[in-house]
């Protein structure tokens, strides 16, 4: 899984700006980028994504995440 980074989180949400979510265990379509409402899942858990989400960096903020994979990288699929 690649790192890519962004600015600022404007600039985040400019690229996805469905701001829906795979859940990376059971596939459910949710708007939160870090917890599953149907299966309870956490992208941010002990086991991350499993290698099937997404991982950014904002620079002005300092911060590395990892979050289920946004519906606009599924669409190219």
């Amino acid at each position: 899984m690649q790192l890519e980074v962004f600015k600022t989180y404007r600039e985040f949400f400019q690229r996805f700006p469905s701001r829906m979510y795979i859940c990376s265990c059971c596939g459910y379509m949710t708007n939160n980028r870090f917890n599953c409402p149907r299966c309870g899942y956490r992208a941010d858990g002990l086991l991350k994504t499993m290698d099937k989400g997404f991982r950014y960096r904002i620079e002005s903020l300092d911060r590395e995440e990892e979050i289920f994979k946004p519906v606009e990288l599924e669409k190219g699929k």
